[in-house]
């Protein structure tokens, strides 16, 4: 469990918002959108995301 910097929403790992960018993985608060990390995912990229247009 972790706490939005930002509004200081109480927030467990189900709760975040998650985007999958080429190898990483960002996490957000649902509510204010603060970003509250980014993680290597150590995997091949996933088949959904492709190139910015």
């Amino acid at each position: 469990m972790t706490t939005c910097k930002r509004c200081g929403r109480p927030l467990d790992a189900a709760d975040l918002v998650r985007h999958e960018r080429g190898r990483f993985v960002v996490v957000h608060c649902p509510d204010c959108k603060f970003p509250l990390g980014r993680y290597n995912r150590h995997g091949d990229d996933p088949g959904t995301d492709g190139p910015r247009e």
